[in-house]
């Protein structure tokens, strides 16, 4: 399966909207990790065949799910915007809630940057922001891809109309 992973849109889904149209033929899904919820449910109205998975960020006052706990392809995942584990700061109340939760991969947002590393053996992805990017100027996202034997997350950014691997 491939899986777009975004982040932090914060009503602003058209650059999502444009790499979903891009790798849609290959897409099987798409995780939005919270600001704004409204976005995917957005992206979901207009992309109706991907499997979509969305939790609520520290800007969406509304319904959604703090996290969601799931399996795809036989692999536990975790998922949150990561503002109530403080990630801003760091990233050890996320690894130690994806081991209470038997979880191989976790993932977050909220700090608007990307980040890839592999923490007491949980898989931890950022996918950064894909509108509003923190630290540079490049928007950017993650294509997970997983099957029964892996999950790798690549995050990729945009430099106009190229996609390229950064992380």
């Amino acid at each position: 399966m491939k899986i777009l992973v975004i982040s932090d849109t914060h009503g602003r889904p058209e650059m999502a909207e444009e790499v979903i149209t891009d790798f849609e033929n290959e897409l099987d899904g798409f995780i939005h990790l919270g600001d704004y919820i409204d976005d995917a449910v957005r992206l979901h109205r207009l992309f109706p065949r991907l499997k979509h998975w969305a939790v609520k960020g520290n800007c969406d006052y509304c319904r959604g799910a703090e996290y969601i706990i799931t399996e795809i392809e036989g692999h536990r995942i975790y998922m949150c915007h990561g503002h109530r584990l403080n990630v801003r700061y760091d990233v050890s109340r996320l690894v130690y809630t994806a081991l209470e939760n038997e979880c191989e991969i976790a993932f977050y947002g909220h700090t608007h940057c990307p980040d890839a590393l592999d923490e007491d053996g949980v898989k931890i992805y950022n996918p950064g922001s894909i509108t509003l990017p923190r630290q540079s100027r490049t928007k950017t996202f993650g294509i997970l891809n997983i099957s029964a034997d892996s999950a790798e997350m690549d995050i990729y950014g945009i430099f106009g109309d190229e996609y390229r691997v950064i992380l």
